[in-house]
C-alpha cells in the first residue's frame, strides 16, 4: 500500500484514547467471519467459527461492521469481493482493553502471525486515534483489524450464508441450521440501515440497538 494514504507515523498521546470507546461512538461491531480465504483450510464451518469463539491470547482478523454495512451475497447486483465483510457469518467480540488490537487497516491484508518466530506478517498498522478512523474512513471493502484476547457475544450473520464446504468451494447452509450451531449465542445481522436480532420462536427479525448488541450475554451450555 502507498504509504502517502497512511495517517501520520508519529501517533500524539493515546492516554485518553480508549478503542473500546471508538466502537461504540462509532456503533462498528467487531466480527470474524467464517471465510472461503483462511490460512487452515482444512478447518470448515461451523468448527472454525467454534475454536475462534474458544482461544486466549491468539489474534486473528476481524471485520468492522456497521448498521448500513452489506454482506457478500445479501445484494446481487453487488460482487461479493466488494461487500464490507469478509464472509457471510461470524462471531461478534468485545475488547477490554486497547492491548487487544494489534494492527488496524482500511484494506483485508491477510495479515497473520509467523509460528515461530511471532512477528506479524503482512499489512496492518498500530492502532492510533487516526489508524482506527483511517481504517473505516477509508475502507472500499472490508478492513481488517487483528484482534487478541476478546470476549465472545453473539453471532453476526448476512443471508444467503455460504461457507467453505468439504470439497473446499463455496457451500450454502440454510439459515436455521447454521444458527442452530451456536445455541449459546443470541443471533444479528442488519438490514435497511439499521442492526436486527433473529427471535428463535417466530423466526422473525426484530430492530436492535447497537448497545443491545454489546450487552449480549452468552447462555450457559446445557
Amino acid at each position: 500500500m502507498d504509504t502517502q494514504d497512511t495517517p501520520e507515523t508519529t501517533p500524539p498521546d493515546q492516554t485518553e484514547f480508549s478503542i473500546r470507546a471508538f466502537l461504540r461512538e462509532r456503533e462498528a461491531l467487531l466480527v470474524h467471519f467464517s471465510t472461503l480465504m483462511s490460512n487452515h483450510p482444512h478447518l470448515l464451518f461451523p468448527e472454525d467459527l467454534r475454536q475462534a469463539a474458544g482461544l486466549a491470547g491468539v489474534p486473528l482478523s476481524f471485520s468492522t461492521i456497521m448498521a448500513g454495512d452489506v454482506g457478500p451475497y445479501q445484494d446481487p447486483d453487488i460482487d461479493p469481493a466488494d461487500a464490507n465483510a469478509g464472509g457471510s457469518i461470524g462471531i461478534i467480540v468485545d475488547i477490554h482493553s486497547n492491548d487487544c488490537v494489534v494492527t488496524v487497516g482500511p484494506n483485508d491484508d491477510g495479515t497473520s502471525v509467523n509460528p515461530t518466530t511471532g512477528e506479524f506478517i503482512s499489512g496492518g498498522y498500530p492502532p492510533t486515534p487516526e489508524r482506527c478512523a483511517w481504517s473505516i474512513d477509508g475502507r472500499k471493502t472490508s478492513n481488517e483489524w487483528f484482534v487478541r484476547d476478546y470476549r465472545p457475544i453473539g453471532i453476526f450473520a448476512y443471508g444467503p450464508i455460504l461457507v467453505r464446504g468439504q470439497s473446499g468451494g463455496e457451500g450454502e447452509v440454510p439459515r436455521d441450521a447454521a444458527f442452530a450451531c451456536f445455541p449459546q449465542f443470541r443471533i444479528f445481522s442488519a438490514r435497511g440501515g439499521q442492526f436486527i436480532e433473529f427471535d428463535s420462536e417466530t423466526k422473525k427479525w426484530n430492530p436492535v440497538s447497537y448497545d443491545t448488541i454489546m450487552n449480549a450475554t452468552v447462555r450457559p451450555a446445557e
